[in-house]
């Protein structure tokens, strides 16, 4: 069998195809070029948006073509933890930062590190407004808020996603 070039881009309104970039590992949030290709023991990093009556969803997700390494099973479970630790606590009239402390309690035992936020307001478009989980935003929630919650870890030698879209309900949160 062949192997398979990733595929990434734009359409003309902007939006975004999937990004698949190849790599050992992908070290990158959003990284769009490269010549590599996939192959067995191959991870990458991939992020697709939709759409709907302007509305944005994402997803990122980080892939392996056989078995994942022992350090990618316990940065998922890391993240994995974190970001149901962020969901469970997201509702109305909680803080940002709140979210963001509930997530660094579920992660940080493992031993990981993660500074940057975990997760932005998204709506329409695939706009980023500023409102982020992290420990300096006291920015109250309110229903019908939506997050991309994102755990992207991007080190010398580690390169991990995964993410959800979650709307903010009158009883918790919806993924």
């Amino acid at each position: 069998m062949e192997p398979v070039h990733q595929a990434t881009g734009f359409d003309q309104g902007g939006n975004p195809f999937p990004t698949m970039p190849v790599g050992s590992p992908d070290q990158c949030a959003a990284s769009f070029v490269s010549d590599a290709s996939y192959k067995m023991g191959c991870q990458t990093n991939f992020e697709i948006g939709a759409f709907r009556r302007r509305y944005a969803c994402a997803l990122s997700r980080t892939v392996f073509l056989g078995e994942p390494t022992a350090r990618a099973r316990h940065l998922h479970q890391a993240a994995l933890d974190g970001i149901l630790a962020q969901v469970e606590t997201l509702r109305p009239g909680v803080k940002c930062s709140e979210v963001s402390q509930a997530f660094q309690r579920a992660f940080k035992p493992y031993g990981v590190r993660k500074e940057s936020r975990s997760g932005y307001s998204i709506g329409l478009g695939w706009v980023d407004s500023g409102i982020s989980f992290q420990e300096d935003d006291d920015t109250v929630i309110e229903p019908n808020m939506t997050f991309h919650v994102l755990i992207g870890i991007f080190e010398k030698d580690d390169g991990y996603i995964f993410s959800e879209t979650v709307r903010v309900t009158e009883n918790g949160a919806k993924c």
